[in-house]
């Protein structure tokens, strides 16, 4: 039996055009001493900033509506924009993942550059907002018991004589993001570093987020996310059993399907769907797309708005008859191309990018080179311990028989989302 969990990473290579190989030379010892004593300077100046001395970045206390409106919208098109040309197979991504990665990079950006991320990423903030709103709505998981999510950042770098850093870009990374600092030799034995790092943030189910070093790499922002949920209600053996899945490609499947009964249906003209609540915190939602409706063609008219409308007007308190299959599934991509098609194009020109507030190299550039994500889901019946809602769901459809009953069979492919209560 298993319960939900979600594993994400993102990572963000940046490249300097014209720089020249890495030297052998540099000891790993010594750089690992470096990056301990940039690591403690760095968290001493947050901690007597959240102490309220010579404070350069404020806080909040909870995001702003704006927030969620904006990440809505990127989360959508996030996914949208990965289910092009996928014919069918899975698509998984992570925004708050992407969306985390992407800030840290942003805090060293400039000119265009900052404008066509923070129109990605959020059209209605500035940087000094998204990074304030995204810190605030991340720290309110903190007190959660019975849900886990544990983000983790950290920036990597070589400062091989050339390189100028600005110390303002890793104090802001390190006061929002509670980001690692480590300046190494990139050599094998970094690669190693990095991935050693994101294995352990995400408990071993990440192990290769890099398969390489990139020659003229001068930094990589890293991000896990790992979401480890058990279902309010859990799925009592007697409602699991073996079904057909129809795929894609018109293929059947052989599946394990775990039928119960709901009490949040959603529809529209195009779709049907259910909401199944997690013990704290969050839901995850299935949307079932009508017959002749793929899940790719149902997602081109949709947006964060009416993704938000659909789940605020979804109908609480029914009967919803529910099927869905335990599935894993894995994902990985390169999302420059998408995000530089979502208006992010100068980012990644090694021409046009403006990383200035990041570090700076004589007569040369740093830009995006690739943004590596990669994400696994393990959605199974376990949950913290069973509650009799079964019987109670039977007793109260026999005693309301005028109850009109909903039917959400996940039968063939889905559209699917784990969703913040408080902010859907």
């Amino acid at each position: 039996m298993r319960r939900s969990m979600v594993v994400c990473a993102a990572v963000l290579c940046l490249l300097c055009c014209g720089c020249g190989k890495r030297t052998a030379g540099q000891e790993a010892g010594q750089k690992e001493n470096a990056a301990e004593d940039l690591m403690r300077e760095t968290r001493e100046g947050r901690a007597e900033r959240e102490e309220g001395e010579a404070s350069d970045y404020e806080m909040a206390e909870a995001p702003e509506e704006i927030f969620y409106a904006d990440a809505a919208d990127f989360a959508v098109e996030l996914l949208k924009g990965n289910m092009k040309g996928q014919n069918g197979d899975n698509v998984m991504v992570s925004p708050l993942s992407v969306m985390t990665a992407l800030a840290m990079a942003a805090n060293g950006a400039g000119g265009d550059t900052l404008d066509q991320m923070l129109a990605v990423l959020g059209e209605n903030q500035n940087m000094d907002d998204w990074n304030r709103n995204l810190k605030a709505w991340t720290e309110g998981f903190d007190g959660m018991e019975k849900t886990k999510l544990a983000v983790a950042n950290s920036v990597w770098f070589q400062e091989d004589g050339e390189l100028a850093l600005e110390k303002g870009f890793l104090e802001k990374n390190a006061f929002y993001y509670d980001t690692d600092i480590y300046q190494i030799p990139f050599c094998e034995e970094s690669l190693g570093s990095i991935n050693a790092w994101a294995e352990e943030k995400t408990g071993g189910k990440v192990k290769n987020i890099l398969d390489q070093i990139e020659e003229d790499a001068v930094m990589y922002l890293v991000n896990t996310v790992v979401f480890d949920a058990k279902w309010m209600r859990v799925y009592e053996e007697f409602e699991v059993n073996d079904g057909t899945f129809t795929n894609a490609r018109g293929e059947k499947e052989e599946v394990s399907y775990m039928h119960a009964t709901q009490s949040t249906y959603m529809e529209d003209e195009n779709a049907v769907g259910f909401v199944k609540p997690y013990k704290e915190g969050f839901s995850f939602v299935a949307i079932k797309p009508n017959d002749g409706i793929s899940p790719e063609e149902y997602m081109e008219s949709m947006d964060g708005e009416r993704f938000r409308e659909l789940l605020s007007g979804a109908k609480t308190d029914v009967i919803v008859e529910t099927s869905l299959p335990k599935f894993e599934a894995e994902y990985k991509a390169d999302l420059s191309g998408i995000l530089a098609d979502l208006g992010m194009e100068d980012a990644f020109d090694w021409q046009k990018a403006d990383f200035g507030g990041m570090g700076a190299f004589p007569d040369k550039n740093i830009y995006i080179s690739k943004v590596v994500h990669r994400t696994c889901i393990s959605v199974g019946e376990l949950g913290t311990e069973a509650i009799a809602a079964t019987d109670s769901c039977a007793a109260a459809a026999a005693e309301e028989p005028e109850m009109e009953i909903y039917y959400v069979y996940l039968r063939s492919p889905f559209v699917y989302a784990i969703v913040e209560n408080e902010t859907t």
